[in-house]
């Protein structure tokens, strides 16, 4: 990570062009890219609301595995109790959502990001066991997710939506495609996600499953073969450069200027809340993407760990 944070300074001092040194300058800043030194309730756990008018699901697996994982975080994961499983559909208002560990508290003690089970399936009846195995007949609608780190803190979901309203994708594509070591840390960490729910599966039965059983071809693809949100592995091998396409990158926009500058456009970075939800629950060190964006809203004013009153979006509502 020091050689990439070296390749990337010397890359912004040897820029030729005013708008390719203006957006580097305004993704990396002026000083060196400097990375850190090298974790209830049955219808809160299953994911499912009431009045949702959906059957219930349940995350598989449910819990962290006891396994160490195979990433370094930068705070220990925790296992998710029912409370934060509520503070999490708060923070998200989602009604559909299979946390399984919690990582990166904000100063107010609330999770900044989960860690989000690889896969989901129907919950079976409470007369049977909770957790869904291959041989369940709630297997045959299992689902696979891209997700590992779910970003839900508020206040950085709102800076990150201004972020690319602002065009912020295509431009930190650009700053990618132009540092090498940037490069090769985006290909990292989309080729270990894979690892990552590997690891989340590895105490229950599904791996062999996985690997052998046909109905499950589409689950194995999105879990093995697939990155950060969902892009494909086979554009991150050492010579593609289809990831680091940018479509429009010739065009630098200028901050606020319609404001729906936003949007994937086919290259390796596309969701910038991806990558800052798994840098919180993988590390930064992972994943060096999410870290460059979250030192970007730092320089421009976010207090990416919590404000004074940002608590209130995740506290409990009180009558």
């Amino acid at each position: 990570m020091r050689r990439v944070a070296s390749s990337a300074k010397h890359a912004l001092d040897r820029a030729s062009t005013s708008g390719s040194c203006h957006r580097r300058n305004r993704w990396l800043g002026t000083q060196r890219f400097q990375p850190p030194p090298i974790a209830d309730d049955a219808l809160v756990s299953t994911g499912a609301r009431v009045g949702t008018g959906r059957p219930p699901r349940v995350g598989v697996p449910r819990d962290l595995p006891s396994a160490p994982p195979p990433f370094e975080p930068d705070t220990a994961l925790e296992p998710c109790s029912a409370a934060d499983r509520e503070t999490m559909f708060r923070q998200i208002v989602k009604r559909r959502a299979y946390p399984v560990g919690c990582a990166s508290r904000c100063r107010h003690g609330y999770p900044r990001a989960f860690v989000h089970a690889p896969m989901h399936a129907p919950a079976p009846p409470r007369s049977r066991a909770d957790e869904v195995t291959p041989s369940c007949p709630e297997a045959a609608g299992v689902r696979a997710e891209h997700a590992i780190g779910w970003l839900t803190c508020p206040l950085l979901h709102a800076s990150i939506d201004a972020l690319e309203k602002r065009g912020g994708i295509d431009d930190l594509a650009a700053v990618v495609a132009a540092e090498p070591g940037l490069r090769s840390s985006l290909r990292d960490a989309h080729v270990s996600a894979a690892d990552a729910r590997r690891w989340l599966l590895s105490h229950t039965a599904w791996p062999e499953a996985l690997s052998s059983d046909p109905k499950h071809a589409h689950a194995r693809y999105v879990l093995f073969e697939t990155g950060i949100a969902g892009v494909a592995l086979r554009h991150v091998s050492q010579g593609s450069e289809r990831l680091f396409k940018i479509k429009s990158a010739s065009r630098e926009r200028k901050d606020g200027a319609n404001g729906n500058g936003g949007g994937w456009r086919g290259n390796g970075v596309k969701c910038l809340h991806a990558h800052v939800g798994d840098a919180l629950v993988r590390g930064r060190a992972v994943n060096a993407i999410g870290h460059v964006v979250l030192e970007k809203l730092e320089r421009d004013g976010v207090e990416t760990d919590g404000t004074a009153e940002c608590w209130r979006a995740c506290a409990e509502p009180h009558s």
